[in-house]
């Protein structure tokens, strides 16, 4: 599964940008929404990449995540978390250039930080 959270406010985002958040279902800061591997929606994530961070994550992440929210989560489903322990990094980069937007390899150690 892919995860994706909201990062950064979008006021100011390009008008694609603002209705990709929301095709995304990324409404609010800190939200987070899985979904199944696909072309079309890793498409979508790199329109959004400068207010989302993304990656894969494993089973046991899911896991957490789901009991956080009570119940099993589908693709597209959200959840609103707690900001991260320890807070993001540079919300204005991207994590190449030491900052927490765009795809990780690290989500799972993200998302646990957030649950």
């Amino acid at each position: 599964m892919i995860a994706a959270v909201k990062v950064r406010g979008s006021i100011d985002a390009r008008q694609k940008t603002q209705r990709t958040l929301e095709d995304l279902k990324l409404d609010d800061r800190h939200e987070i929404v899985v979904f199944e591997p696909k072309d079309s929606i890793r498409g979508m994530l790199n329109i959004a990449k400068d207010y989302i961070t993304f990656g894969e994550i494993s089973e046991e992440t899911l896991e957490a995540v789901e009991e956080r929210r009570g119940e099993e989560l589908e693709s597209g489903d959200t959840v609103n978390l707690a900001p991260p322990s320890g807070g993001f990094r540079d919300t204005k980069k991207q994590v190449g250039q030491g900052g927490s937007l765009g795809e990780r390899e690290d989500m799972d150690e993200l998302v646990h930080k957030m649950v």
